[in-house]
């Protein structure tokens, strides 16, 4: 047993501390595992000579032995012992006939990681780098509990299942629409759906054939992101919108738009919102985005998002900036036209310049993004969406797109596949949106 002279003796200056603390640590879990293995020893012993064939419940498995089995735990490593069984009829039909049904129970199943550790090991991987995820266990436990290699196995196979529940749970939901509820359900008044897309820097493997936005091979394949929330009111204060506490979840996919259109309708129907009198889609103005609208949402508001319209005037003025002779009062006075929502006004203020004998050159580029305003005259009417108490920013899925995406994968250096990144993404979603315990159940005692 350690003395607090002796910790003291082998601890730095300011380290005694520390010392009592990781002793103590390591004595509570050495204690720990005791108990651990004893339970676990007691149940294994519990389990009953028959057991039923996970392949065929026909089949009469019987039992062989028993077996040990190491398995790595938030307490260390444990040696446990367990019944293992062998299916003859398997074993003739040419598969592995042997198995252990109180793996099952325990949740180590084709793993040597407990629950808990498998848990702790994904969600470290889906918040930073591997490696970085192992030291910050070994730091926490002080144990050395498993390998980079585990910890980046452990969080994709988490991940993997992440997506196979979530997209399982997207098929389950109905979409035909559900009975108008009573008139006094307390229910939230508006509904937002905000798409966007942001790109992940790839391997060169997973961008064959596609072209980047100057014409070269491109470096990155985009990540759609959705966020739905709910609105009840606004702020008494300020008198902007606030978004309903809890209320957001998110959707993220590699998918193309017409895959990632089925996903946030199933997500919209899963929310209940199709029962919310309001639903507004808000977005960028990316084509893509306004067709789901179209298709999937056509009795929602569009709105464009209004920063990223500001963008695009600043964009146009730069452009025009040669032939202006006071570029920022033009600037002003094509803000004051957007926030009005008179996007005509905009392009009769280019028309003046006579673009054609002044400056051709500029035609057409001015022209694609004078079609930017004409093109979106309807989801751009922000003063009556500011009277209604509407958002007109994308804040809240731009922040998911660093979020979910930016602070992990797109770190110095990094590349990835799809198959590598879409399950971190998985994880990443689900613990965004509060929803860890679809793919990890609270243990019941």
């Amino acid at each position: 047993m350690h003395t607090v002279a002796g910790l003291a003796a082998g601890a730095g200056q300011g380290g005694v501390l520390e010392a009592i603390e990781r002793a103590a640590q390591q004595s509570a879990a050495a204690i720990g595992l005791v108990a651990m293995a004893g339970v676990i020893d007691w149940a294994s012993r519990q389990d009953p000579a028959g057991a039923w064939c996970p392949r065929d419940p026909a089949h009469s498995p019987r039992l062989v032995q028993r077996r040990p089995k190491t398995v790595r735990t938030l307490l260390g490593t444990l040696q446990i012992e367990r019944g293992y069984h062998h299916c003859q009829a398997c074993h003739r039909a040419g598969v592995s006939g042997g198995f252990a049904p109180f793996d099952d129970h325990l949740g180590i199943a084709g793993t040597s990681l407990s629950p808990g550790l498998s848990r702790a090991s994904a969600l470290a991987g889906a918040e930073m780098p591997y490696a970085k995820g192992f030291e910050l266990i070994s730091t926490v436990t002080g144990l050395d509990l498993a390998s980079v290699a585990t910890l980046a196995r452990t969080t994709r196979a988490n991940g993997a299942r992440a997506r196979v529940l979530i997209d399982a749970e997207h098929q389950q939901v109905g979409t035909a629409p559900r009975p108008v509820p009573a008139a006094h359900a307390n229910l939230p008044d508006l509904c937002y759906l905000i798409l966007d897309g942001t790109g992940a820097p790839m391997l060169p493997s997973e961008t064959v054939g596609r072209a980047g936005k100057d014409g070269d091979r491109a470096g990155t394949r985009e990540v759609k992101i959705g966020c739905l929330f709910t609105q009840s009111g606004l702020d008494p204060l300020t008198g902007e919108p606030v978004q309903d506490p809890d209320s957001v979840s998110y959707l993220s996919t590699f998918e193309p738009a017409a895959g990632f259109a089925r996903q946030v309708k199933a997500e919209y129907h899963r929310r209940g919102f199709d029962q919310i009198r309001q639903p507004i889609v808000l977005g960028d103005g990316a084509k893509w985005i306004w067709n789901i609208a179209d298709q999937h949402f056509p009795h929602a508001t569009q709105i464009v998002d209004y920063y990223h319209a500001r963008e695009h005037l600043a964009d146009l003025t730069k452009l025009l900036t040669g032939i202006l002779d006071d570029p920022a009062s033009f600037e002003q006075a094509l803000t004051d036209h957007l926030d009005l929502g008179d996007t005509p006004a905009i392009a009769d203020a280019v028309t003046a310049l006579d673009l054609p004998h002044r400056a051709p050159d500029l035609v057409k580029p001015a022209a694609t993004e004078i079609g930017y305003f004409t093109g979106n005259h309807h989801r751009m009417q922000y003063t009556d969406f500011k009277a209604n108490g509407y958002y007109i920013g994308s804040g809240p899925v731009e922040a998911a797109c660093n979020t979910i995406v930016k602070q992990r994968a797109k770190r110095a250096g990094m590349h990835w596949t799809i198959k590598g990144l879409d399950p971190i993404l998985a994880l990443r979603t689900l613990h965004q949106s509060g929803r860890d315990h679809i793919l990890w159940p609270t243990p019941q005692t």
